[in-house]
């Protein structure tokens, strides 16, 4: 039976370039998993549980969410500041080679545009 942790796609084919980006996002896709995995098995225990047990299940629960607030805020700043420098990058490799820059647009608006008129 498949859970939906096993449902996530990987992100082990990743660039060598992204590197940092690709542990993160591996690291993150591990802990979500994991997160999922515990609450289905929360759930699936949920009928047992006595009262004290309902109460530290959301104890934990409540953790880990809090948990996984904290790593999603560092992980939107991280993202933030990557969209930052490449952008700052963009500017840049624009600045330095103007025609290069509106040939590779033009490229790529042709190839958008040919694939658009194909449907």
């Amino acid at each position: 039976m498949q859970t939906a942790a096993d449902s996530l796609p990987s992100r082990a084919s990743a660039s060598p370039a992204s590197s940092a980006t690709s542990g993160e996002m591996e690291r993150m896709t591990r802990d979500f998993r994991q997160f999922i995995s515990d609450c289905e098995t929360l759930l699936k225990n949920a009928q047992t549980l006595s009262t004290e047990g309902a109460a530290l299940a959301r104890a934990e629960i409540t953790r880990r969410m809090a948990d996984a607030r904290v790593k999603l805020v560092q992980l939107k700043e991280a993202a933030g500041e990557r969209a930052v420098s490449a952008r700052g990058a963009t500017e840049e490799y624009v600045r330095r080679e103007p025609m290069k820059s509106v040939l590779i647009a033009a490229a790529v608006g042709a190839v958008i545009a040919l694939l658009v008129a194909r449907r």
